[in-house]
């Protein structure tokens, strides 16, 4: 057994260990002893000479190899175990002999001779096979489509379930402790996996709340490990505090746990600051209230959900950070996304005033239909939203703008929260989107992409035209579009731009679309790039919960809702039906939609008795399972 004891003998009480199940001819564990001069770890030099070096790490970069001689015969197969694992110690049992600088390998010893034994990894992967059957199993769908079946059943969910663990902050592209996990990243993801592990979820919701500000304001990015809020980059993103609303929203709904409202959460983790977690959403819902421009739309501060929309940096100087950055006072600029953002927030949050607060539950409507009114007459640029205004009071995603003319957050974000429904411009926003932002390999986030920089913009116009936030295929932005085409009623739509950018759908592509074609990355290239199609940064991008939340809560059209479960499909013609099986606060729900007309008119029996609506009546205590048919007319 190879064990790693980095600064185990100083400060730290844990060690790493590597075994094999059979007897080693050799090891290494120096790296540059195993790689050979000029070497690397597609060709060793210990493997391409068929013997190891015996080697002892004392430091620079260690790693761990063992060397096993094996004879098989034509035909023949056999199993070998390698076990990697981690072991940590109590501080008084560190080393033995007590006096030494051994490693106390006690504890680890047992575990060892165990998971040494086919038997028992044998019933350790049966068990990780079993939980992830269980977590998967809480939504599944057989659909007539099999990109749809393949990422919904499995890679979609799994995708959501690491974006959960890691948010944005370890990968091969975004990487050290400077960088945590993003508030408003965190509170996105969190829509995703819900209905997985409602129980994590509401640890999440504790842990992003306790680093709120008193103010309502949030610091952008925490470390999971001490639960405090980096100062490095601190807050100012106007958008953040209300992904909390949201966030509790979809929790409540999928849960039913009202109680969490009751729940005392600090203030940047201030003893003697704890609050109920519902005044936590009163503060983030007047924190943006309180923060309100010229037009009457909210102030953009250093960002909102596009970090590199920097209205407030003006950076001439190389090296500054432009989200850190701010040379203005921040009083003019504003942000129609923002806006957006607060009339679907404040929809929200009126729907868990009503049993909070009773009839105090219409002032959040009067503010969402208030900002409303101030999105539509400010923000309103004559066939889409406009994205923001500058710090000189110009618009930014306007026809009046020679670059940027139009971009893709505020026609999904306005939409979704129902602005334009009524009169006709939901409408025709999304036509302008199809017309100037939708390519084959999905929605670019604007057009046309900047072409220099421009010192009142950010970094947004510092990337090459077609790469990143300046008019790539930003693939977390696609997903409002999608929502907003399905509330919409636009069923071709939704499935059509749902399919662009399917990791799946993408595999015909791979020599073009050159990522992982079962995880959604985080970006591909726009049109006006010369590698337009390819993706890059995958994983770790809030593109899996919200594709997610897209194809599962407004395509297929289950969703948690607060008096019960929502069956609403927006599918196409060409889809006859699905089968689901999902799983709603411990009940096990078997949904049966069946198209027998051109439209999305939904007719429910539940358990053979007609309901009128969408909504899955909450069934009685006790209730396994409950059989719900849909027919589509």
């Amino acid at each position: 057994t190879i064990y790693h004891k980095t600064e185990y003998r100083e400060r730290r009480n844990h060690f790493a260990y590597f075994a094999c199940s059979e007897t080693v001819a050799g090891f290494d564990t120096q790296r540059e002893d195993f790689l050979g001069p000029y070497g690397s770890f597609a060709a060793p030099q210990v493997v391409k000479a068929g013997q190891a070096h015996n080697s002892v790490a004392h430091g620079w970069q260690p790693i761990g190899s063992h060397q096993i001689k094996v004879t098989l015969l034509p035909g023949e197969s056999k199993r070998i175990l390698f076990l990697l694992g981690y072991q940590e110690n109590a501080v008084e049992e560190k080393f033995d002999p007590a006096d030494s600088q051994t490693i106390n390998k006690k504890h680890v010893r047992p575990i060892l001779s165990d998971y040494l034994q086919f038997a028992t990894v044998d019933r350790a992967f049966a068990e990780l096979n079993a939980y992830w059957d269980d977590l998967l199993g809480r939504y599944a769908v057989q659909s007539p489509d099999e990109h749809t079946n393949r990422m919904v059943n499995i890679w979609n969910a799994y995708q959501c379930m690491i974006t959960f663990n890691m948010s944005r902050s370890a990968s091969y592209y975004e990487s050290g402790i400077g960088r945590g996990m993003g508030f408003r990243d965190s509170a996105q993801d969190l829509l995703g996996f819900v209905h997985m592990v409602p129980e994590r979820a509401r640890e999440r919701i504790i842990d992003l709340a306790s680093t709120q500000l008193s103010s309502g304001g949030a610091y952008h990015q925490y470390q999971t490990l001490t639960k405090r809020g980096n100062n490095d980059v601190g807050s100012g993103f106007n958008d953040d505090p209300l992904w909390l609303v949201l966030c509790v929203s979809a929790y409540v709904k999928e849960t039913g746990d009202w109680e969490i409202l009751d729940e005392r959460v600090p203030y940047e983790n201030m003893v003697g600051s704890e609050m109920p977690l519902y005044e936590h959403l009163q503060r983030s819902i007047n924190y943006t209230l309180k923060r309100i421009g010229p037009h009457g739309l909210p102030l953009i501060g250093r960002a909102d959900w596009n970090d590199c929309l920097n209205l407030n940096c003006f950076s001439d100087t190389p090296g500054q950070s432009f989200q850190t950055t701010t040379n203005k006072d921040g009083i003019t600029a504003e942000s129609v996304f923002i806006g957006g953002l607060f009339v679907l927030a404040g929809k929200e949050m009126a729907g868990l005033a009503a049993r909070r607060e009773g009839s105090k539950a219409q002032n959040y409507l009067r503010e969402a239909e208030r900002m409303e009114k101030t999105v539509l007459e400010a923000g309103w640029d004559g066939q889409w939203f406009r994205r923001a205004y500058d710090d000189l009071g110009q618009p930014v995603g306007s026809q009046e703008c020679q670059e940027g003319k139009i971009f893709i957050e505020p026609q999904g974000m306005c939409v979704m929260a129902g602005i334009g429904h009524a009169d006709g411009k939901a409408k025709q926003a999304l036509d302008a989107v199809a017309q100037y932002l939708a390519t084959e390999h999905g929605i670019v986030l604007l057009e046309p992409a900047f072409s220099h920089y421009y010192l009142n913009l950010g970094e947004i116009s510092s990337y090459p035209p077609g790469y990143k936030e300046n008019g790539s295929v930003f693939c977390h932005t696609n997903p409002w579009i999608m929502i907003a085409e399905a509330k919409e009623g636009r069923a071709e739509k939704a499935l059509d731009y749902y399919l662009r950018i399917n990791p799946s759908a993408r595999e015909a592509i791979s020599e073009v679309h050159r990522c992982e074609p079962y995880v959604y990355a985080q970006t591909i290239a726009g049109k006006a790039a010369p590698s337009f199609g390819e993706a890059k940064n995958s994983w770790l991008t809030g593109t899996a919960a919200w594709n997610y939340v897209a194809i599962t809560q407004w395509i297929l059209g289950i969703r948690a809702e607060l008096n019960g479960l929502c069956v609403e499909p927006v599918l196409p013609e060409s889809w006859s039906g699905f089968q689901a099986q999902r799983v709603f606060r411990g009940v096990r729900y078997d949904i049966s939609v069946t198209r027998q007309g051109k439209g999305n008119s939904v007719a429910m029996r539940v358990e053979g008795k007609a309901v009128a609506g969408c909504i899955v009546p909450l069934p009685a205590a006790g209730t396994k399972s409950v059989r719900v048919d849909v027919v589509l007319s």
